[in-house]
């Protein structure tokens, strides 16, 4: 086993503190909500099907429509930010953990802030190799059942891919912020968000699978939840042009 290499703490402070500034320590609200979907149900993944082994099969059902709805159209793995706020929010833990188990993560979309690390423990019953796609960092690391969590160190805020390279097809969405005040849906499309501070923000939505987003606005009262509902439209994307298809005439 190659352990990760932690990130350098300057590099971290830069990042998500550049001005040095102390932790707010101002009055905060939550915000909680829900998320649901519009437009057509989700289509198969079919790419991405064909590319997960047989001894995966239990896991081709989670991976499979391009987005999970719960009751209600609920709208699950969908990734909620609040921004707009001025302060520097400290995360409130070191580590986010999850699981794998068989060949699945337990959700589609996760998201730490630059400095925190993941844990991937391995509940199954077989080996696996979590790996973040887009971190510099070599590591190879191998979960196996029952035993220590792997440790995977995002090295720069941005988008990543949480892979296994023992099976293909198995694949979740990481954002890396530089903030705090975010959260992931599960299947009954729920989210909350606690220690925001006050004023007139933003809140955010976006499902990684179909690149829906939405932004609308939210305040947020020392000491109180605000309730908020999100709709994120499913717009299918039109079907590439067939090469036999009639060309259309230029407009001049």
């Amino acid at each position: 086993m190659v352990l990760a290499v932690p990130v350098h703490a300057e590099k971290v402070r830069k990042a998500v503190n550049p001005k040095g500034q102390a932790a707010y320590a101002g009055p905060t609200g939550t915000v909680v909500g829900v998320v649901r979907v519009s437009g057509p149900t989700a289509p198969s993944r079919d790419d991405l099907l064909s590319k997960i082994p047989e001894q995966c099969a239990g896991a081709k059902g989670f991976y499979a429509p391009a987005f999970r709805e719960g009751p209600g159209r609920a709208l699950a793995d969908v990734l909620v930010t609040v921004s707009g706020y001025s302060g520097y929010v400290p995360a409130k833990e070191e580590v986010k953990a999850t699981t794998i188990k068989d060949c699945a993560y337990a959700a589609r979309t996760y998201a730490v802030m630059f400095g925190q690390k993941m844990e991937v423990k391995n509940i199954g019953g077989r080996p696996q190799m979590p790996k973040l796609l887009g971190a510099t960092s070599s590591a190879v690391m191998v979960a196996v059942p029952a035993g220590d969590a792997v440790p995977l160190l995002p090295d720069h805020p941005g988008r990543f891919t949480l892979v296994d390279e023992m099976y293909g097809g198995v694949q979740a969405d990481v954002f890396v912020l530089q903030y705090p005040t975010f959260a992931v849906t599960g299947t009954d499309g729920r989210f909350e968000i606690r220690g925001v501070p006050t004023g007139e923000l933003k809140l955010n939505a976006l499902l990684p699978t179909t690149m829906s987003v939405k932004s609308q606005s939210v305040t947020v009262q020392a000491g109180k939840s605000v309730e908020a509902e999100i709709t994120l439209e499913y717009v299918p994307l039109a079907p590439a042009p067939s090469s036999s298809a009639p060309v259309p005439p230029q407009i001049p």
